[in-house]
């Protein structure tokens, strides 16, 4: 199944896309959460093409779309890093971010 929500994030609107259980029963969702210049990942996702394509993504870790928000990242590309994305920052201050007028 797919849920495709719109969040409020930092008082701005991303969409969220999460495939539920895509591996199949006991597998983790995966979850998208787009920005207005780029967007924030789950670990489904790859983050060597990401940065290929010159993308500023973040990857973080959840079983749901608030849970996504609140961990703490794990990565980004390049030009998330230039975007102002740094280590220790939650899903959801990386998403605001990214959603600004950077």
């Amino acid at each position: 199944m797919v849920t495709i929500e719109e969040l409020t994030v930092a008082d701005g609107k991303v969409q969220g896309t999460m495939v539920s259980a895509p591996g199949g029963e006991g597998h983790p969702n995966m979850i998208l959460i787009q920005a207005k210049h780029g967007y924030l990942m789950c670990g489904y996702l790859n983050m060597e093409a990401a940065e290929k394509f010159g993308d500023a993504a973040v990857l973080g870790g959840g079983a749901d779309f608030q849970a996504i928000l609140q961990n703490p990242i794990k990565g980004m590309t390049t030009a998330a890093a230039k975007a102002g994305i740094r280590e220790g920052m939650t899903g959801g201050e990386a998403v605001a971010l990214l959603n600004s007028e950077c």
